[in-house]
């Protein structure tokens, strides 16, 4: 079957049958191609062209199925040899991009969360909220997300408890954009969720801060003051010259439940807009993946079973679904475990969610590191993740050999 879609929903696997624009203006050699390598995603979108059509007969379609997550954690496969396969599909050029691409994705983030605590600091005095300040921000965002998201999703796994409040904005504009992007969305969309997601806790600054970095439970009183921050969000930029309705809505609805049970309003269902359904989501999957003064983060694999039993209630079925999607059961930067006993670090996901791409760097048998070495478990059927592990435990920084790449 030929759909048309937009060059932002291309994924690898997928199989082009007439790309928008005169085979001369277009980098490939052919006009009908399968994407095999992320490569050629970045090379259509870099040409400029919009939307294409796809055979979905021939490669894979939008419509993907997510995996049962307790299938990711299968008995070791003791037929695996202890070979780490070469991924043949990764050259010379591609690590290059991938590098600046992630050196310049690290700047944008420090940069970012400069910006928001330069902001709430001005709030917190009085102050207005300037567009004039978080635009080039959010179009720097912007750029890298449509670049290439996982960039930015693994750096929103760097946590710091004392900052807290600066990373969840920045890492909540990083989840919203990817989200959106993923959806298909427009990049002005994709640009207006992010600044939602930038300023939806700007009301903070006006919160007590003995109450917003409480190490123990609030009581009833202090979380009546602290979900008051919600409201504080709307109102600072409702008086913002500028924004845009989809900003205000991840800003207004971040807290609403699809039953209804959430705050400051008690919507439920379709009350909540489709931009508010989806900050949900996305805010409760932050906070729980976070170190907090009061509680350590969780896995995000772990985190994702547990919102998948919340949906229907918490959150609407089918967004949840497409999130997963989104970021992976094994999101960008988590450290996993594969079934030829090798330690590796996710370095993107690919449409089968369980064989993502990673960078293998250490043989857990023997505790022997090894030369990094990247192998896409999506081309090759004798490795796969057994399970996700915990950086603490075998004290690695998976940030360390993404950049190494």
């Amino acid at each position: 079957m030929i759909k048309t879609i937009s060059s932002i929903q291309l994924k690898k696997g997928m199989y082009i049958h007439e790309l928008d624009c005169s085979w001369m203006k277009h980098p490939f050699a052919r006009n009908q191609f399968k994407i095999t390598q992320q490569s050629d995603i970045r090379k259509i979108q870099s040409a400029g062209i919009k939307s294409l059509k796809i055979n979905t007969d021939k490669g894979i379609g939008i419509e993907q199925h997510t995996s049962n997550l307790s299938s990711a954690k299968e008995p070791l496969n003791e037929q695996s040899k202890d070979k780490i396969p070469n991924d043949s599909s990764t050259n010379n050029s591609d690590k290059k991009n991938l590098k600046k691409t992630r050196k310049d994705a690290k700047q944008i983030k420090n940069h970012a969360e400069q910006a928001i605590s330069n902001i709430m600091a001005d709030v917190k005095l009085g102050q207005q909220v300037e567009m004039e300040q978080v635009t080039p921000v959010v179009d720097k965002m912007t750029e890298s997300v449509l670049n290439n998201h996982n960039a930015l999703l693994g750096l929103s796994r760097i946590r710091n408890m004392d900052t807290y409040t600066f990373e969840h904005s920045v890492n909540i504009a990083v989840l919203m954009m990817s989200f959106t992007k993923s959806r298909g969305m427009s990049p002005e969309i994709i640009h207006e969720v992010g600044t939602g997601g930038f300023l939806h806790d700007i009301g903070k600054a006006l919160t007590p801060t003995e109450i917003l970095n409480k190490p123990g439970k609030l009581t009833d009183a202090e979380f009546v003051i602290m979900r008051h921050h919600v409201v504080d969000s709307h109102t600072i930029l409702l008086n913002t010259p500028g924004i845009s309705q989809n900003a205000l809505d991840v800003a207004a609805l971040h807290h609403e439940k699809y039953d209804g049970s959430g705050y400051p309003d008690g919507k439920k269902g379709d009350e909540i807009s489709l931009i508010g359904q989806m900050s949900a989501i996305v805010d409760v999957y932050d906070a729980l993946t976070a170190d907090r003064c009061y509680h350590k983060g969780q896995d995000p694999s772990v985190v994702l079973k547990r919102m998948l039993s919340w949906t229907g209630s918490h959150f609407n079925p089918q967004l949840m679904q497409e999130f997963i999607q989104c970021v992976g059961i094994y999101p960008p930067a988590t450290l996993v475990m594969l079934s030829n006993h090798y330690l590796a670090v996710v370095i993107e996901n690919n449409s089968n969610l369980l064989l993502p791409r990673v960078i293998a760097i250490l043989n857990s048998k023997t505790n022997e590191t090894i030369e990094p070495k990247i192998v896409d478990l999506s081309q090759q059927d004798k490795v796969k993740v057994i399970s996700s592990e915990s950086d603490q435990k075998w004290n690695l920084d998976p940030q360390k050999y993404l950049d190494m790449i």
